[in-house]
């Protein structure tokens, strides 16, 4: 590395140790603008309330289950890092699989399902390299209205220069 790179590196390593990442905070110690200062940052779900907590901390790195008031709770060591989609997508790893007596409780309902393919989606829910990719229906739903407001405005300015003169 070259020595002004590396400089700069170490010169923002020891002021992250020595005074700390700044984090989300919606915890009730919060300071105005909901950041706080400490060596981690912790997002969790309340036990007691199932409320997404954001919060500064001295808690190990990593994601735990049923730690004091905590359902879920993720410790991490970046600026900002404490958000919800961190918490969701460091405790879907730890997940157990399904049991098959388990009832659905709710569906994906962004395509599709036949008979075939709903065990390869079911399979593939639990698996983050594999989740499911959106439909066209973005693609439908812009390109259709777009198409619509092309056709009226060519419609309208015919008319307009059929009837000037």
């Amino acid at each position: 590395m070259p020595a002004p790179v590396s400089v700069i590196a170490l010169l923002t390593a020891i002021t992250v140790t020595a005074f700390g990442i700044r984090c989300y905070c919606t915890d009730d110690h919060c300071v105005p603008y909901g950041v706080c200062e400490s060596q981690l940052c912790l997002v969790g779900i309340v036990r007691n309330t199932n409320s997404v907590i954001r919060t500064c901390g001295t808690e190990l790195v990593g994601c735990r289950k049923d730690v004091g008031r905590w359902a879920d709770l993720c410790a991490c060591d970046q600026p900002f890092c404490n958000t919800f989609a961190y918490l969701r997508s460091h405790t879907r790893h730890e997940q157990t699989p399904m049991n098959p007596d388990d009832t659905l409780v709710f569906r994906r309902v962004d395509g599709p399902h036949s008979e075939t393919n709903d065990h390869h989606m079911d399979e593939d829910l639990g698996d983050p390299e594999h989740q499911p990719t959106p439909k066209n229906s973005l693609l439908v739903f812009t390109l259709v209205p777009l198409s619509v407001a092309a056709a009226l405005v060519l419609v309208i300015t015919f008319n307009y220069y059929c009837h000037l003169g």
